[in-house]
């Protein structure tokens, strides 16, 4: 996942905050705690702030940490300054052994190194903290005026609906609807074996990188990106008149520069791939692509072996529902939204640390909605934890 926050020239802070990361079917996303940014934000109360987080690692999760890095260089075009910009990374792409461009990032097929700059203040494991909380307390100690969030998130319209705070001065879009998974792009360069970027979150930055920002409005930059968005619907939330502000009044610092031309590049079908997906396409492209006998045979075993590893994820939640309609009833009524998020963030958490995680099997994100169900219908998130248990350990 990824985060960025501007904050504009007001009396009180004006956050942008973006999440480029593709999580599975959550409300809570891996941020720094908030009492952590208050003395940052207090030290320059009235400047406009960039905060990017990209909350993934790994190889396979490329896209999200190259998504980080072009929007820093664009508000770096924008004369915001670096000391401005805060940056989580976990940094381990750009010098990656399986980088064929050592110490480089792209973000498309041009290969313009867009890592070069970057200033990375913190890297490593992020604490999870949930969102909306940290945005209701950001507003009660009044840390900004107004806050507009790019989310590139699977399922990322359940982290906003039904779930922002009214009247809280946010404005938000995001890659998807809250049952649908974004896509990733760029999935088909023959030097790279995965995407280098998220669908939803590299039309925004190239919006933002090709549009006077100081007349283009928030509203016009999410039409554009809502057409520029095949795979998924872009959907916006929070106070909507928010939109008729420009861009740059969030992505910018003083005076802006202008820049005046689309760099689109034409995507063919072959270019998109389901971020849940991605990693077998890859595989498969290598498959097809062997021309030895050993290059094919090794082609053959990461695809198999992928393929399986998403089956047994799988038949692992079938049995972890099983034994818990067989064996139990629900017994909880009138839930809240957030207390079945915060029974299915236990369960989740319990299944990444005795099962598997995202990370090791991407398959695992699209299975989670399973377990969101058996905390709807009311049953105890004690009862599906041991149901975790008996089936993984």
């Amino acid at each position: 996942m990824k985060l960025q926050v501007n904050l504009n020239m007001m009396p009180r802070a004006s956050l942008l905050f973006e999440f480029l990361y593709c999580i599975n079917h959550l409300a809570w996303l891996g941020a720094v705690d908030v009492h952590n940014w208050s003395s940052i934000f207090n030290n320059n109360p009235s400047k406009n702030w960039v905060v990017l987080v990209a909350g993934t690692n790994t190889w396979r999760n490329y896209r999200h940490q190259a998504d980080v890095y072009h929007a820093y260089q664009v508000v770096r075009k924008n004369n915001v300054p670096a000391e401005n910009i805060i940056t989580f990374a976990y940094d381990d792409i750009a010098n990656n052994p399986k980088n064929p461009f050592k110490g480089k990032v792209f973000h498309d097929y041009m290969h313009e190194d867009i890592y070069q700059g970057v200033e990375i203040d913190y890297r490593g494991k992020l604490h999870a903290v949930e969102l909306n909380e940290i945005l209701a307390h950001m507003h009660s100690k009044k840390k900004y005026n107004k806050l507009v969030l790019y989310v590139e998130a699977c399922y990322s319209g359940s982290l906003f609906r039904n779930m922002l705070p009214p009247n809280v001065g946010i404005y938000v879009t995001t890659a998807s609807k809250e049952d649908e998974k974004s896509w990733s792009i760029f999935c088909d360069d023959k030097d790279f074996d995965m995407c280098l970027a998220g669908e939803y979150a590299y039309a925004w930055i190239k919006d933002s990188e090709y549009h006077d920002l100081k007349t283009r409005t928030l509203q016009q930059q999410y039409e554009e990106v809502r057409k520029r968005t095949a795979n998924s619907h872009v959907m916006q939330y929070g106070e909507m008149g928010i939109g008729s502000l420009p861009v740059g009044k969030f992505q910018g610092h003083y005076d802006l520069p202008i820049h005046r031309y689309d760099g689109t590049i034409p995507l063919s079908a072959a270019d998109r791939q389901s971020s849940l997906q991605a990693h077998l396409f890859s595989k498969s492209r290598r498959l097809m692509e062997a021309t030895t006998e050993q290059e094919h045979e090794a082609a053959w075993r990461k695809l198999h072996r992928a393929s399986q590893l998403g089956r047994i994820v799988k038949e692992t939640f079938r049995d972890i529902v099983g034994e818990v309609m067989t064996h139990h009833k629900p017994t909880l009524k009138g839930l809240s939204k957030r207390d079945k998020l915060m029974c299915f963030q236990a369960v989740f958490d319990q299944l990444r640390t005795h099962c598997f995680t995202i990370q090791q099997v991407p398959e695992v994100a699209q299975h989670t909605t399973h377990l969101i169900a058996l905390c709807k219908a009311g049953y105890m998130a004690e009862t599906l934890i041991d149901s975790v248990y008996n089936i993984c350990s």
